[in-house]
């Protein structure tokens, strides 16, 4: 197996030859930001077909089979460079989906509906959060009836990144009355009858999340995703990967927002955050699984960059917050402390398991 020196600077390499210059991101983190789904969807693709993508997964999947460690690297050269990874037209399939299938899905479902995650043909949402049930996610009320063949789903989801392009989606919802131990994670076909997609208008203008209303949708019994009843465990394994992922890409995107603008006392917190980062590391050499430190990286990393983005604003000049978009970066940061799970959830979470403080 190739070093993780020579596999990072062979990376170094390729985005040197092969970056798309109108994919470069300038200052935003937010990569939806760049509006072009097409090119989203080629860039997506040549990604997989140089070997950047499933860096973990196993080959018979249209992965890599390499360790943890190198995805990994991977997510660090392409925010380095400004580029698109992860959190991008497939960052639903990958960083939602594709967890949840390889621990718990049928071997069909791997077989059908990875390789397409990774070459983006199919895009992805996830349906999990609803109207009343966003940081209690396990309160939702979604209800997936058994009727023999198929299960019919009726409910609402919100906050829904892409359904509006989706495929399909992935979602949660109740077939029994216990809190944890009645949900079930389905796949559920986006192109079917009794789905309407909703977008909602956000403070940037932009409208990349979703009100998805279901009305006596049909799903096969062959798109429950692990067992009926044993949902919880699934979304689990989905939130935990999710954050950690997400955590890398907020303190690697905080690292190189700082050498645009000085914050001594958010410099301290970065290299805390880092080292914490580089414990989780070794852990993944291992091969162990990420599981409290996805909640802790994206805490920090989350009020980090949404600090940076206020001092920015109240410091640098109109001008130049408009033409480099600080602005833009500013707003979309607010929603950062609350997706994948608010800072108040977050901080209930690790108090709980690594603290084993009592349930508020």
């Amino acid at each position: 197996m190739v070093s993780e020196e020579e596999y990072r600077e062979k990376l170094r390499e390729w985005i040197s030859q092969n970056a798309p210059p109108n994919l470069h991101v300038k200052i935003l983190f937010e990569t939806a930001e760049i509006e072009d789904y097409n090119e989203l969807r080629k860039w997506q693709k040549k990604l997989y077909e140089a070997g950047y993508l499933g860096i973990t997964w196993p080959k018979e999947y249209g992965g890599q089979g390499l360790d943890p460690i190198y995805e990994v690297i991977a997510y660090e050269e392409f925010i380095r460079a400004g580029l698109p990874y992860g959190r991008s037209l497939g960052s639903i399939g990958l960083m939602v989906t594709a967890p949840a299938l390889l621990k718990h899905g049928t071997e069909e479902q791997k077989k059908k509906y990875l390789p397409r995650i990774l070459s983006a043909d199919d895009v992805w949402c996830q349906g999990f959060s609803e109207p009343q049930a966003g940081s209690d996610l396990a309160n939702i009320s979604t209800k997936a009836e058994d009727k023999g063949d198929y299960f019919e789903i009726n409910g609402q989801k919100i906050w829904s990144s892409y359904a509006h392009i989706a495929d399909y989606m992935l979602l949660l919802a109740r077939t029994g009355p216990d809190k944890y131990k009645g949900l079930t994670m389905f796949i559920v076909d986006m192109r079917q009858n009794g789905i309407k997609v909703s977008p909602i208008n956000q403070i940037t203008g932009k409208s990349e999340f979703n009100t998805v209303y279901l009305n006596s949708v049909k799903v096969p019994k062959e798109n429950v995703v692990g067992k009926v009843n044993d949902g919880w465990r699934v979304a689990m394994t989905v939130l935990n990967e999710e954050r950690f992922f997400v955590g890398i890409t907020m303190l690697f995107v905080s690292k190189y927002l700082l050498e645009k603008i000085n914050i001594p006392e958010l410099r301290e917190d970065i290299e805390g955050l880092e080292a914490f980062y580089k414990r989780v590391l070794v852990k993944l050499r291992k091969g162990e699984e990420i599981d409290i430190e996805g909640a802790i990286l994206k805490l920090f990393s989350s009020e980090i960059l949404q600090k940076i983005y206020e001092k920015a604003v109240s410091e640098k000049g109109l001008e130049e917050i408009m033409d480099e978009g600080w602005y833009l970066g500013m707003l979309a940061s607010r929603g950062r402390t609350l997706a994948n799970g608010s800072s108040e959830i977050l901080r209930n979470l690790i108090g709980e398991r690594v603290f084993k403080l009592p349930k508020s």
